[in-house]
């Protein structure tokens, strides 16, 4: 009856049909599985609506495409940096140049581990170097014991624009230098084309790497409405792509991944290679924290004011991957060096990646820069690239948790991620970021925004078209909001199902408004239902496997993983006769419920799940967050077929959720029990969320 009676009202109003040409967001009944419109059970990547609506294809994003994994022995040597090289892993010595020549050894050799050993390592920019560590050559892994066992300490507070471990090669690869003549493009290319029509394909080779683009002209810029507010200096519509396909006859050049905005030969639409870039670089199983500022000056406009703290630390970076390809950061934590008064862990931004391409940033939890002001600081996640994947992370207290900006960065997947109290929004937030995806992201007193900016000197304008939010979960909106998602894209933009107990959506526009027409929007409170629960998970096992899976953890073993079925189904528990174990939705990680181990008395708890599962190896792990304070808290391994395996949680304080993991469990009896075992005092808490039990 609601859409007869809409269809009647658009009929008599046909103006609005132009503002408003969506479907009214569907509220499906609770319990009731539902599929996007715009995402049927046999979607392909050429679907469009009867609008001429479409959602692209995300899964190409992160380390080769999604198409490899990230490597757990890389080739190469090992380079201890204390028996080989010297490093203090005391703290005491500066450690920068033992560390440095460990990675420039391995370089020389073609690559291997930089092993840094338990312990904390004392760095800092040496000279006028714009870092403390940097890794130069392709096939460098700087790899710790975990990330509560091995630590960098960033020893200096004259951070201003310098990082702690920048990955960038020696030679310049800057997207926007050309290293041969430009080739131009006959004919406009539409989103979705992986065929480039160029004037001729002599010069170009198969696997080569290019970048395909258009400038930022006047008629651009008027198109967007922006005349006066932006110029040239944005550079235009930007995209690294790879040569695939070379078909002389007709001089097309065919790529790895589809172009994702309009490039029009208007614009000086054009192909052209550029420097080599640094690849299979990698950063893991380490935690990073920097020496607090203890100057004063600390206001959103003191970045630009020598001898403030803020100028001191501005746009300071814990790591930066700059013309990277096919590189990751895995299982990387900040934290709060002892010597800190406060409890800061960074001076200003965690990650950035920039002029980079299937980069994989996983597993990490940064928190608490020092600087949150102007100027662009206090980004914990900022991505300025293309197709790169940020999954399974958490940012805690930023500026912005989550970030983007700039007209080449598209393609880009943030996936099962956690956002905690920043100061404001994780979002698009300058100068046209095309064809993005928020999937299953988890926001505590955070929201995502897709709007138009009207700041900054070369004004931010539109921000985005064409990014898609799917399953946002919201436990708390922001002090001051009453939406978890707020998307006003230039062109189209989709927002399909929320959750959780704020899961308000801001989109409606005015009958004046240049973002026209209206975003599309369904499935409000609704996407614990929605089908599939990820759609960068569904759209890369279509590509890659020839069909989509609902199940958002196709190869997790474990029942009930993250308890979203609102009970304990799948899970045995035993306690010490205080029952001390419930399912609560009190902050979970991700979707809506976790498990809880809590009572009043002391008490031990043990839950787990036995598994019968075909002789192999497998990994084990969880997502926790604790208020410490237990007397054993572990994640457990047993009755496999070898001894009990564990990784000890211990009884520090976890404030934001870290992934605890158990590798290489060789089951030979076909079963195994995974679990946790809590034996706590009185008042002590923990949280448990996304248990994984997956085959290697």
């Amino acid at each position: 009856m609601k859409k007869k009676w809409l269809s009647k009202l658009l009929a008599i109003l046909p103006v609005f049909a132009l503002i408003t040409s969506i479907v009214v967001p569907v509220n499906t009944a609770a319990g009731a599985p539902w599929r996007s419109s715009l995402y049927p059970a046999n979607w392909t990547p050429s679907y469009t609506d009867g609008q001429g609506r479409f959602l692209q294809d995300f899964s190409y994003a992160g380390y080769w495409r999604g198409e490899k994994d990230i490597p757990t022995n890389p080739p190469g040597a090992t380079y201890n940096v204390v028996t080989q090289y010297g490093a203090d892993p005391n703290g005491g010595a500066d450690s920068t140049n033992a560390i440095q020549n460990a990675i420039n050894a391995a370089g020389n050799a073609g690559g291997g581990i930089v092993y840094l050993p338990p312990g904390t390592y004392k760095v800092k920019p040496q000279g006028s170097s714009n870092s403390a560590i940097w890794i130069n050559r392709n096939n460098v892994v700087l790899r710790g014991a975990g990330k509560s066992s091995t630590f960098i300490f960033n020893d200096s507070t004259s951070m201003r624009d310098k990082a702690v471990i920048r990955v960038a090669p020696i030679n310049s690869a800057d997207w926007f230098s050309p290293t041969n003549t430009p080739t131009s493009i006959r004919s406009d290319i539409q989103p979705r084309s992986t065929r480039i029509p160029v004037n001729s394909v002599s010069g170009y080779n198969l696997n080569e790497f290019v970048i395909v683009r258009a400038d930022a002209s006047d008629a651009f810029i008027a198109e967007h409405r922006m005349s006066g507010l932006w110029n040239s200096s944005l550079r235009g519509q930007t995209f690294s792509r790879q040569i695939v396909g070379i078909e002389a006859a007709t001089n097309t050049l065919i790529v790895d991944i589809p172009i994702r905005y309009t490039l029009k030969t208007r614009d000086n639409a054009r192909v052209y290679k550029v420097g080599i870039a640094i690849t299979e670089a990698g950063i893991e199983n380490l935690s990073i924290g920097m020496r607090q500022h203890t100057g004063s000056g600390w206001g959103d406009t003191d970045f630009n004011r020598s001898g403030t703290g803020a100028y001191d630390v501005h746009a300071s970076k814990a790591v930066t991957f700059s013309n990277a390809r096919n590189s990751w950061m895995d299982n990387v934590n900040s934290y709060r060096p002892s010597s800190n008064g406060s409890d800061i862990h960074l001076l200003s931004h965690g990650v950035v990646i920039n002029q980079s391409r299937s980069i994989t940033i996983q597993n990490t939890n940064l928190q608490k820069p020092q600087y949150r002001g102007e100027g662009g600081n206090g980004y914990l996640y900022h991505v300025q690239g293309g197709d790169n994947l940020i999954q399974n992370s958490v940012a805690t207290n930023a500026r912005h948790s989550f970030t983007m900006s700039s007209m080449w960065t598209n393609g880009n997947v943030f996936f099962r991620n956690t956002s905690n109290y920043p100061r404001l929004a994780s979002d698009f937030h300058m100068h046209l970021s095309v064809a993005n995806l928020f999937d299953s992201m988890t926001m505590n007193g955070d929201y995502l925004e897709a709007v138009y900016r009207p700041y900054g000197t070369v004004q931010h304008g539109w921000t985005t078209s064409q990014s898609v939010f799917w399953n946002t979960t919201g436990n708390a909106y922001q002090s001051g909001q009453s939406s978890i998602v707020k998307s006003r894209q230039w062109g189209q933009g989709y927002v399909i199902g929320t959750r959780g107990a704020a899961n308000n959506v801001e989109y409606s526009i005015s009958g004046n408004d240049a973002s026209a027409p209206q975003d599309f929007v369904e499935g409000i409170g609704t996407a614990a239902d929605l089908q599939p629960q990820s759609l960068y998970l569904d759209q890369k096992a279509k590509r890659l496997g020839g069909g989509g899976n609902p199940n958002p953890d196709p190869g997790n073993l474990l029942t009930n993983p993250g308890f979203e079925d609102g009970s304990l189904n799948g899970w045995i528990g035993w306690d010490n006769g205080t029952l001390a174990q419930k399912v609560d939705t009190d902050f979970p990680l991700g979707g809506s419920y976790k498990l809880t181990h809590w009572a009043s008395v002391a008490y031990q708890q043990l839950t787990y799940q036995q598994v019968s599962v075909p002789n192999g190896l497998y990994s084990a792990s969880v997502w926790v967050r604790s208020g410490g304070g237990q007397k054993v808290l572990r994640l457990f391994a047993r009755n496999y077929g070898a001894a009990e395996l564990t990784a000890e949680i211990g009884s520090s304080p976890i404030t934001g959720y870290t992934k605890y993991t158990i590798d290489n469990i060789n089951v030979t009896n076909g079963q195994v029990e995974i679990g946790i075992w809590n034996d706590a005092n009185a008042n002590n808490w923990a949280a448990f969320d996304n248990f994984e039990l997956v085959k290697k």
